[in-house]
Order: C-alpha cells, then sequence, then structure tokens
C-alpha cells in the first residue's frame, strides 16, 4: 500500500513539474520515450508501418529505433541518416506529458482555436538541415503540428533545462532556449537572448496582425502564439 501510495504522488509531483516548465511554453513537450504504431518514409522512398519496439536518443536528437513491419513481421533498426520522416501514434504517456500545454491572450487575435489546431494525436520527427553546419542533418521532433504549413518550429536537443523521468519514462520537457525553425526555405536557430529584437521581425515582417504589436508582447514566452497567429492570419 505504502508503495502504491508514493508511486501516486511521484507522479503527482512530476506532472506538477511538468505543469511550471510549461507554463510560459505553448508548443508540444519533446519526448525521450517512443514506442507504438508508427509510419517511416526512408530517404531512399521506402514506406514502411509498424510498431516501434525500441528507440535511442542523443545529444543530436533520435538517433535509432526498431520499427516491427505490420506485415511481413519483420523487425528493422534504422538510423537517423536513413530517415527522412517519422510518425508514431502518442500513446497515453505521451498524451499525459503534454496535458500543459497552454496558449495566451494573444490567441484571441485569431478566428481559429488552438486546441483545436494543434496535432496531439501524433508525434511527429523529421530530417532538417542544421543550421550552420555544412551537409549535417538531425532527426529532431516538430513541435508546432497542426499549425506548420508556413512555419516549423523543431526542438534543439540539450538545449533546455533537465527534464523529469519516472519509472524509465521521460514525461517533462525543460525549458527552452533555442529552437530550429524551418521557413522560407531555410531552417535558423531562434533563441531566447535574440527574439525580441532579432528573431521576431524576421520571422513575421510579413504578418501585420503581429507587426502592430506592442514591444511587451513581444516576448519570447508568446513564440508559440506567434506562429499560431501568423499561419491563422496572415498566410
Amino acid at each position: 500500500m505504502n508503495k502504491i501510495k508514493t508511486t501516486i504522488l511521484s507522479f503527482s509531483f512530476a506532472l506538477a513539474l511538468n505543469v511550471g516548465a510549461l507554463n510560459a511554453q505553448q508548443f508540444l513537450t519533446p519526448v525521450n520515450t517512443l514506442t507504438g504504431d508508427a509510419k517511416v518514409e526512408t530517404t531512399d522512398g521506402k514506406v514502411i508501418e509498424g510498431d516501434i519496439r525500441t528507440a535511442m536518443f542523443g545529444g543530436k536528437g533520435l538517433m535509432s529505433f526498431r520499427i516491427k513491419d505490420e506485415t511481413t513481421g519483420d523487425v528493422t533498426r534504422f538510423k537517423a541518416e536513413e530517415v527522412k520522416s517519422l510518425r508514431v501514434k502518442m500513446d497515453g504517456w505521451g498524451k499525459m506529458a503534454m496535458l500543459s500545454e497552454q496558449t495566451s491572450s494573444l490567441q484571441k487575435m485569431s478566428n481559429a482555436n488552438f486546441d483545436e489546431s494543434v496535432d496531439r494525436e501524433y508525434i511527429y520527427y523529421h530530417t532538417v538541415k542544421w543550421p550552420g553546419k555544412k551537409n549535417k542533418y538531425r532527426l529532431v521532433q516538430l513541435l508546432n503540428a497542426g499549425f506548420d504549413n508556413a512555419i516549423k518550429v523543431y526542438d534543439y536537443p540539450g538545449k533546455k533545462t533537465a527534464s523529469v523521468g519516472m519509472g524509465g519514462m521521460t514525461i517533462a520537457g525543460g525549458n527552452a532556449k533555442t529552437y530550429v525553425v524551418a521557413y522560407g526555405g531555410e531552417t535558423v536557430l531562434v533563441e531566447k537572448g535574440k527574439y525580441t529584437k532579432k528573431h521576431f521581425d524576421e520571422l513575421f515582417k510579413d504578418c501585420p496582425s503581429l507587426n502592430e504589436l506592442d514591444k511587451k508582447d513581444k516576448d519570447w514566452r508568446e513564440f508559440a502564439s506567434h506562429v499560431f497567429i501568423n499561419e491563422t492570419s496572415c498566410q
């Protein structure tokens, strides 16, 4: 009984930390564990659907994973450099890790509903050309699935505070200070310290709704709202 009580308290504590960590960030929480139904598109054009059995993460993102083909039953290991994209159906733990997504008052500027726009059913990974690195690519998680047509925001592995783990499952991401952003055919690093004075104008120069904002509303904490408004009001 005490063991069960301790487990429940540990889970509640970890979830509370998750809520606190994400209160100022509205993108999806980066995950460090993957299992379940998945669809893989390889760099040579093959598409495989099946069940992910194991996945390995490192400082450069998702490094490799094993998937059991639903058609043949074969288990294949893929390295990140062999994968163009990966879609994994989110299980209960993954959804729990993302319960604390918030929207700000800036959402009211858009007629679309943020909660309905965000894709919470799947976790997406794309192979992205790494900013400032010639011929370097990484397989990283898309964090704004559902409102990512104009601007795609990706996790920057290692550029956040420590995450919280329980029972081998990572259920909370840290506060991001840097994102990898793809837009207009290029990828760039968007950093907290340079957001208001530099990145905001570069990303949203063609969006009148955002250009009219006061300086206080161009804060890093509102980045997800800015991307959402740009998607729904300026495209």
